[in-house]
């Protein structure tokens, strides 16, 4: 009965020591090494951003040494000189069509985007962030959104993709057909090329369909156009 007793204890013991064990492991991988991990996606996805960005401008001011047109606009439809929200909202439109989404909201920011040892000719490079939030009854239509705005002409980057809410919820939201996310990107802009904002392209935006618009930038635009 005594070395029953004791092998009780020493197997006690045993499964003690691979729980304490598990558990430093669980709380070394969640605390310690995923947010290390998430901070060096971060640097490398910061750094790529900016590689992208000095191969537009680079290929951008390449292109504007070869034409023999004295026009910006077809270098403006990649790299205009005001944010054109407009014509993000367009791709947005079509995007939320082609893939049977619904946006619930889009928001804008503008700021400098810095970049270390820009390219000659390149004081500065804005960017306008862009926020959607939307719904989609399956990963495929959310993929096929994000595969729409890709097809922007314009040099952008995409920033973020997020879900709006945890995953055990999520599992539900997409059984009852509301998956909700936000999609962040940032698109780019010149506002040190002073003298081109003349030539900015115009956007051909279709006329208004019986379709809410659920952007509130809409309603401030034409608040001001009617003043």
């Amino acid at each position: 009965m005594t070395n029953l007793t004791k092998r009780q204890k020493e197997t006690a013991l045993v499964v003690l020591s691979i729980l304490l064990f598990f558990t430093l492991a669980a709380y070394s991988y969640f605390l310690v090494y995923t947010p290390a991990k998430e901070a060096n996606e971060q640097i490398k996805l910061s750094t790529s951003n900016e590689r992208d960005v000095l191969f537009a401008l680079r290929k951008q001011l390449a292109a504007k040494g070869q034409t023999d047109t004295a026009s910006s606009q077809p270098l403006q439809l990649k790299l205009p000189t005001n944010p054109l929200e407009d014509a993000v909202l367009l791709q947005i439109g079509k995007a939320e069509i082609k893939s049977g989404t619904t946006v619930r909201g889009v928001s804008f920011s503008q700021g400098e985007f810095v970049i270390e040892n820009p390219p000659e000719m390149v004081e500065n490079v804005n960017q306008l962030l862009t926020e959607v939030v939307l719904q989609s009854n399956s990963y495929i239509g959310i993929e096929k959104f994000v595969e729409e705005i890709e097809k922007m002409e314009r040099i952008f980057i995409i920033d973020s993709i997020n879900f709006n809410a945890p995953g055990e919820v999520r599992d539900q939201e997409l059984t009852e057909g509301l998956l909700e996310m936000t999609v962040a990107f940032s698109a780019f802009y010149r506002p040190d090329l002073v003298g081109l904002q003349h030539e900015v392209p115009k956007i051909d935006a279709p006329p208004p369909s019986e379709k809410i618009d659920p952007t509130p930038y809409n309603d401030v635009r034409e608040e001001g156009d009617s003043k």
